[in-house]
This record gives structure tokens, C-alpha cells and sequence, in this order.
């Protein structure tokens, strides 16, 4: 679909008709008449509902037109960075889990820095369902967070895989394998942490009762807690690949504990520009950085 044809089903939407949308667009009524009669025998269905010369949006135009505004609006940005000389400086508003921040952000920022040395980067660490509020009230631009449930207003895109593991002063599979008579206590992020919800689940499904669940606001505290006989922890691999020794920690990677996909989050009235999705791409890299061995 061209540009020409999107413009001027826009134009007709926003000006109420073919004839004030073709005073808009510098032409003839017959030429738009023409265009969108193009548009509907391409798409395969009508997009206005004809009542004498009076269109009105049909119910597949409803649903087009979202995407013709967004379709138009990254033309528009597309053509500014490709006639920029360098990016246009701005501020760009990012939220991450702790986990995320440990293990991907410096590395992905250092990579920003070279490409976009004028971008101010604005980060908060929160947990799930701050970082999602936080989006909904226009504090941030997008975020990285695995998902519990998804909310209203928002967007999910699959950003990376985070194998998790199990991990105690112990080995986990031992102490994990007298349950039910071993009813471990387990220790985890705060309230709302989707791989807190994630360990939960998983132990559900295994028919393990906890006997209490732990909560701490930082993965050093979890991780001390652990090493020092507190209970078990499900955390991502790569946080802990470092520093299982320095804790003392030993670590189990069951088969039916499936990794924590992490999501970009954006609302649906925002679209990632070029430093967004940068930004993106370098959180996808370091990711997919191969992890030492436990």
C-alpha cells in the first residue's frame, strides 16, 4: 500500500469526506473517490459505508485506520533520521527489573554511548507492576520486564529468553527430591517479581508446598540468603553464573523449569524510535552473550 493511497483515506477520515479531503490534498474529488476504491480492492473489503455521498468508517476501516496513522507517523520519522546529519538529541525514559539492570544494562548502554554519545538516558529499576504503572502515567517510554499478566493499554514484544535456575547452599535436586517431606522455604524478590510468580508456579506444578516464602527488595540479599541456608531461590542463570562461588551457592537447572521470556513494554500510543529500538537490539546481544558454566 503507498503512501499516497494511506494519505488520503486519512485525509477523508479526518476531514469527513472525499470533497474537503481533496481540497487537503491539492486534487480532484474524482481522484480521491478513485484512491479509495485502489485501497478496498486491494485490502478485499470496504472501508467506508456509503450513504448517498456521505462515507462513514466501516468496521474494517475502524480497525485499518490505527495502523494507517502509525504507518504514516514512521515514514515521517524514518525520512527525519535518514535526512539527519546525527541523532536528534533527546531523553528517553527506560524502566528494568534488578535483574535486568545486573546483567544486560551496562553492557547494552556502553553500546549506546558510542552510537548515540547526545541521548540522556533516564532509568528506574522497579519491580513488574510498578514499571507497568509507571508506563500507563507517561513516566516511561518503554520498560524490560518478564510478564505476569498482561494490562490494558499496553504492548508486549518479546524481547530475550532468561534460562533461571535453582539454587541453595545445598544442591537443590537433593533437597527437592525428599519433598513432600521437605517443604523448602523459598527466597525471593519482592511481591509482584515475575520470576518470584514464575518459582511459585513451577513448584506448584511439581505438588511442593512452601513452607513460607522469603521477600527481599535486592538479588544480593536473596543470593545471601541462600548461601546461607535460608531456603531455595529461583533466579536467571546469567545472574548468578558469576557469582555462585563467591556466595558459595550450588545450582540446579531442572528440565520442566522453563526460562522467563523478557518483554519490551511500550504503551500503545507510543512507537519506538530509532534509539529505542537500539537500545532494544543491544539488550537482545548481551543476552545471547554465552554463559559460563555453573
Amino acid at each position: 500500500m503507498d503512501r499516497v493511497l494511506l494519505e488520503t483515506f486519512k485525509a477523508v477520515v479526518d476531514e469527513g469526506g472525499a470533497l474537503k479531503a481533496a481540497n487537503v490534498l491539492g486534487c480532484a474529488q474524482s481522484n480521491v473517490t478513485t484512491r479509495l476504491k485502489q485501497m478496498e480492492q486491494r485490502l478485499g473489503v470496504p472501508l467506508f459505508n456509503r450513504q448517498g455521498k456521505r462515507l462513514q468508517l466501516s468496521e474494517a476501516g475502524e480497525r485499518y485506520l490505527p495502523y494507517v496513522t502509525r504507518i504514516l507517523d514512521l515514514i515521517d520519522e524514518a525520512a527525519a533520521n535518514a535526512r539527519a546529519e546525527a541523532p536528534v538529541v533527546q531523553r528517553l525514559r527506560v524502566g528494568t527489573m534488578e535483574s535486568t539492570a545486573a546483567m544486560h544494562l551496562p553492557q547494552a548502554l556502553a553500546g549506546m554511548r558510542e552510537a548515540f554519545p547526545e541521548l540522556e538516558l533516564q532509568l528506574e529499576v522497579e519491580a513488574e507492576p510498578a514499571l507497568s504503572q509507571m508506563l500507563l502515567q507517561h513516566r516511561l517510554d518503554f520498560a524490560v520486564t518478564a510478564r505476569v499478566n498482561e494490562r490494558a493499554g499496553l504492548i508486549y514484544e518479546a524481547g530475550f529468553d532468561e534460562p533461571l535456575v535453582v539454587v541453595a547452599q545445598e544442591d537443590p535436586a537433593e533437597l527437592l527430591a525428599q519433598a513432600p517431606l521437605y517443604a523448602p522455604t523459598l527466597i525471593a524478590f519482592r511481591e509482584g517479581c515475575p520470576y518470584r510468580t514464575m518459582a511459585q508456579r513451577w513448584l506448584e506444578s511439581r505438588r511442593i508446598a512452601c513452607a513460607r516464602v522469603l521477600s527481599f527488595s535486592t538479588y544480593g540479599a536473596v543470593l545471601g540468603c541462600a548461601a546461607a541456608g535460608m531456603g531455595i531461590a529461583v533466579v536467571p542463570r546469567r545472574l548468578v553464573e558469576n557469582q555462585a562461588q563467591s556466595y558459595q551457592l550450588q545450582a540446579y537447572r531442572p528440565r520442566d523449569l522453563a526460562p522467563a521470556t523478557s518483554y519490551f513494554v511500550y504503551r500503545e500510543d507510543w512507537q519506538p524510535g530509532v534509539e529505542a529500538r537500539a537500545l532494544m537490539q543491544e539488550l537482545r546481544r548481551s543476552a545471547r552473550q554465552p554463559m559460563a558454566p555453573l
